[in-house]
């Protein structure tokens, strides 16, 4: 392997096996400068009996303590404080900003200064670039304030020195209409958007006289994040928006980043953003490659706040084989969040399940939303609410149905509803009956 076509520097350039030393070297690095600067890890180590001067190659994480939200809301509420001895800053204090974790299960400060902003924006523009951002036409960007991405925007704007038309807000369906004129007006050939809003916008393009093709036209690449996308959703979205290419970003606050190539078959882990790991819930042993396990992510940034083998609560798989990209990161697939999970026949299932076993066996319900009921899955039954489309969903709801069934062993309900609030659609969610009007 020779590498991509279109590098974005030497490191895309790497074998596998450089890259895997590369990691250690970074890593190694790291950990000393967390033991010797981090409270946090410093208190870590030593009860693990670890020392980072140890440290010879990858599989030497496997002995340093994992620790995920719960930890960081507990050290936070035994400081009293957003500082929990994790965070490495250089310069004044005024200089840092924060960021807040995504999720339910309560939210975290994440602390970042100005050479944070420099080294991590230098590593989302190599995660742009892979998914096919070049110089010259406009580019249209979402991102929620809260998030750590908003912190390097400026920065990827001007890395590639293109118009950049920011859109702020994680879900702004009641403003899709001026998106929709900004896309008009600017035309850009690139677009980052999160899923729920791209069904905002063709709604609203559809209620302003625009077909959907009419609004996204003269986009090239349309980004997708902050919801897993399967393979018939990613089809879907591009018959219905003409883009030709649909790539997907997955990517947190606490520094995970990954993004498709033009393969299309997993995200490659940006390395000088993070190392990941895909272990196995109980044991944390590492699974085989497309194996679904525990997503777990080491920042490689020597700067701002500094996560060592997070758990972020992401159920996903990793492939090491090569990809015929040339790039030489691993491939991961984040498939939603344990939280999300539920027991069904004796196994632990995801919304993404469901809707891959749809897809699979109805094409033609590709893209549809639905959500699962939860009052049935705590009786052992899936119950799935769809939207109607037309007079033929009948019949293709009782085709989801018996799929479904067929896949999973397990009884299945199908019931149609006039709608769905937007903000779910294309991202099944387990939601009470009651709360769907």
């Amino acid at each position: 392997m020779v590498g991509p076509d279109e590098p974005f520097d030497a490191l895309d350039r790497q074998t596998p096996g450089q890259l895997d030393r590369w990691w250690t070297r970074r890593l190694k690095n790291l950990l000393a400068l967390a033991a010797r600067e981090l409270p946090f890890y410093r208190q870590r180590f030593a009860a693990a009996g670890f020392d980072p001067a140890s440290f010879r190659r990858l599989d030497d994480l496997a002995r340093i303590p994992i620790f995920d939200k719960r930890d960081v809301l507990e050290a936070q509420r035994r400081t009293g404080s957003h500082e929990i001895g994790i965070e490495l800053h250089r310069g004044p204090r005024g200089a840092r900003t924060l960021s807040l974790s995504s999720g339910t299960a309560g939210t975290t400060l994440i602390s970042h200064d100005p050479d944070w902003r420099r080294r991590q924006g230098y590593s989302s523009a190599r995660a742009h670039w892979w998914a096919g951002l070049r110089g010259g036409a406009p580019f249209v960007l979402s991102a929620p304030a809260w998030h750590a991405y908003a912190a390097v925007q400026p920065y990827i704007a001007q890395r590639f020195e293109m118009p950049c038309i920011v859109v702020s807000g994680t879900y702004l369906p009641r403003f899709a209409d001026r998106i929709v004129d900004a896309f008009r007006r600017f035309r850009p050939s690139f677009v980052t958007m999160f899923l729920p809003m791209v069904f905002s916008i063709v709604a609203a393009g559809r209620r302003m006289g625009f077909e959907p093709t009419e609004v996204f036209d003269g986009v090239e690449t349309l980004v997708v994040t902050g919801a897993p996308i399967t393979p018939g959703m990613r089809a879907s979205l591009q018959q219905t928006t003409g883009v030709g290419r649909v790539a997907e970003i997955a990517g947190t606050s606490e520094n995970l980043l990954a993004v498709d190539c033009r393969e299309a078959d997993g995200l490659h882990v940006v390395p000088d953003t993070c190392y990941v790991e895909v272990l196995e819930p109980e044991t944390r042993s590492p699974v085989p490659s497309g194996e679904r396990g525990s997503v777990v992510h080491s920042y490689t940034v020597a700067a701002g706040s500094v996560y060592l083998r997070y758990d972020g609560g992401d159920a996903g798989v990793i492939e090491r084989a090569p990809c015929p990209c040339g790039l030489p990161s691993p491939r991961i697939k984040l498939m939603g969040r344990w939280e999300t999970s539920f027991r069904l026949g004796g196994r632990t299932l995801l919304p993404y399940d469901v809707q891959r076993a749809i897809e699979d066996s109805v094409p033609e319900l590709a893209g549809s939303p639905f959500v699962l009921v939860r009052e049935a899955l705590a009786e052992g039954r899936l119950k799935l609410l769809l939207s109607r489309a037309d007079d033929d969903s009948t019949s293709l709801g009782d085709a989801a149905r018996d799929a479904v069934a067929r896949r999973f062993g397990i009884p299945v309900e199908v019931a149609w509803v006039s709608d769905l609030p937007l903000q779910f659609k294309g991202v099944p969610s387990v939601l009470s009956e009651k709360e769907i009007v």
